[in-house]
């Protein structure tokens, strides 16, 4: 019975919170956040960390950082003053809990706001078990740095050692929230509790524990297997909610999926609560009146005075016929704002399927790994280009040659006649004995090729030499006559002006893995024609507005079938995959199914 009506008020009170963050906290803190952003200028990939090392930048971030933590905390204490009287079988409202549950915000003052920031918003969304809170979900690692890492067995341990680590935390720390709620500690006291509850444990109720945590993981993992998408974040439910809605069919599927997973979640949290409180053996004193003292106390009596007055107020306006009036004409003027601004322009073009790198069949950028694009039916072959030490453009990506030659120097460091007698290998190729190309080489075998593939040339210039390298690149797109089959785009934007003033009919984009703020705050005065952006900046939020500005996105790298769907619903207009003919099955297949989709002519 005690679990039952613990689950009951934990889902009402979820329900709540989640309306109040999602509606009114996050938009606050986004706003507040943009504004700064927007005052300095947004800033992209690398330089993004510069927008907040100065005073201002810095308090501003403290401020959002130990706002967040205090909401989360605040919401895990509220669940485990639930679950604890509900174990306890006492009466109490959802009212009466949540004043309660402020007078614990006190643990979290001091030190303990540091350390305890730290674990409820960075470690616990990063496990993402037992412990899930509305404010900050997930924290997640991009997946482009384990796809680096996976490229050797160096960097297989260390994803083995990264997530030994937080995995091996979370559990040492894991009654550390009961401990600060329910005995009123600090941060530090209440995580050497927490190991203390670990020893005191029965084995019978830590295997619990456990098993609780395995099931958990087992059913998010199934579900991940056989719903792979993204899901839905903080950023997709803001004042364009209804918008996404109406006019993007992935947002469709993944709101449903979000509210199933929610709604598993917080039954989840219940059980878990429930066995955490049994292990501790916390929570049999329980009660619901905060020992309240001083100011603190008359702060809280007026301000719950001021909130019923405020309450029943509302509630009197109601009653008359002018109000429910004005409520009703406000709700006709919103349907009719809504009407007018959920409608979106074409795509600029239909989707393409882009090779990573070429593609997964050959040494990465090297001809065999292009030409196998080619053949998969790719539209375009990303590459890497860089500048040899006499200004050669070769297809490398790393600053040096460690992980695919085993050396330490760096393309800029060695000639082209060097260069091209070193052989490289990758991790799906070991031993392959490769040769680095030339971009020369690649355009001469591209020149006649049958499928007329392009090419996504990304520019990766080594310091002081992005003018140097654009110009090189620029002399033999023009000498090949390769200019309307050829894409450029750069992590450096600046590299990219020679191109943008010489050819400003050429299709020119930035690439982006990161940034400060909204893209769209800034990224629409720059002059290029698409953006390429890593799987974790796709947001509904910037592909509608993109589309609104008439700008093609494509996203890398995408390694999963339902992903590049749901990419594709949203309305990005190119996949970059290492498997381009995964891509070419599911554009070819999403064009097949969505023959009314509109493209303009550009």
């Amino acid at each position: 019975m005690g679990m039952r009506k613990a689950i009951k008020e934990i889902l009402w009170f979820e329900l709540l919170w989640k309306l109040a963050i999602l509606g009114v906290v996050n938009p606050l803190f986004r706003e507040i956040y943009q504004t700064y952003v927007a005052s300095v200028g947004v800033s992209f990939n690398g330089s993004m960390v510069w927008t907040f090392l100065n005073l201002k930048g810095g308090l501003l971030f403290l401020l959002l950082f130990f706002g967040a933590a205090e909401l989360v905390f605040y919401e895990y204490a509220v669940l485990i003053h639930i679950a604890s009287l509900c174990r306890q079988g006492k009466d109490f409202t959802l009212g009466q809990v949540m004043r309660r549950s402020l007078w614990d915000l006190g643990t979290m003052g001091g030190w303990s706001l540091a350390a305890g920031s730290l674990y409820y918003v960075l470690l616990l969304p990063l496990v993402r078990m037992g412990y899930v809170c509305t404010m900050v979900p997930q924290v997640t690692i991009p997946w482009f740095i384990y796809g680096e890492l996976e490229k050797n067995a160096f960097g297989w341990l260390g994803i083995l050692a990264i997530g030994a680590a937080y995995y091996g935390l979370y559990l040492l720390l894991l009654f550390t929230p009961v401990c600060m709620v329910l005995d009123h500690r600090r941060f530090v006291p209440a995580a050497r509790e927490s190991l203390r509850c670990w020893k005191r444990a029965d084995w019978k109720a830590g295997l619990k524990i456990i098993a609780i945590l395995v099931v958990w993981e087992r059913v998010t993992s199934e579900m991940a297997r056989y719903w792979r998408r993204n899901p839905l974040g903080s950023s997709d439910f803001d004042g364009n909610f209804l918008k996404y809605f109406v006019c993007s069919e992935a947002f469709r599927k993944d709101l449903l999926y979000w509210f199933v997973l929610t709604l598993l979640h917080t039954v989840g949290m219940a059980v878990f609560l429930h066995a955490v409180l049994s292990a501790s053996a916390r929570g049999s004193e329980d009660r619901l009146s905060a020992p309240w003292s001083g100011d603190a106390k008359t702060l809280a009596e007026i301000a719950s005075r001021w909130w019923a007055a405020f309450a029943a107020g509302w509630r009197r306006r109601f009653r008359t016929w002018r109000w429910r009036a004005a409520a009703g004409a406000s709700c006709l003027l919103f349907a009719a704002y809504l009407a007018l601004t959920c409608w979106l322009p074409p795509l600029v073009h239909r989707p393409l399927a882009i090779g990573h790198r070429g593609s997964c069949f050959g040494v990465e950028n090297t001809l065999d790994a292009i030409l196998s694009a080619g053949e998969s039916g790719a539209d375009c072959a990303e590459i890497d280009v860089q500048l040899t030490r006499d200004g050669v453009p070769v297809l490398f990506h790393d600053n040096d040659l460690r992980r695919m030659a085993g050396r330490s120097e760096s393309v800029g460091e060695l000639d082209w006649a060097q260069l091209k007698e070193i052989p490289v290998e990758d991790y799906r190729h070991p031993g392959a004995g490769a040769r680095i190309a030339s971009l020369e080489e690649v355009l001469a075998a591209l020149q006649d090729y049958p499928s007329g593939m392009g090419l996504l040339i990304e520019l990766k210039p080594e310091a002081w030499r992005g003018e140097a390298l654009a110009s090189a690149i620029m002399e033999l797109v023009e000498r090949y006559g390769f200019g309307e089959r050829a894409m450029f785009m750069s992590l450096d934007y600046t590299c990219l002006m020679p191109i943008l003033d010489k050819h400003p009919e050429w299709w020119v984009g930035y690439c982006a893995f990161s940034t400060t703020g909204n893209i769209d705050d800034s990224m629409w005065r720059y002059g290029v024609d698409f953006l390429a952006v890593e799987e974790l900046l796709v947001t509904n939020r910037l592909v509608t507005q993109a589309r609104e500005q008439e700008l093609p996105v494509y996203v890398w790298s995408v390694y999963d079938s339902e992903k590049m769907q749901q990419y594709l619903e949203m309305g990005v207009s190119g996949l970059i995959s290492d498997y381009p003919e995964e891509a070419v099955m599911v554009v070819n297949a999403y064009r097949e199914s969505h023959p009314g989709v509109k493209y303009e002519t550009r």
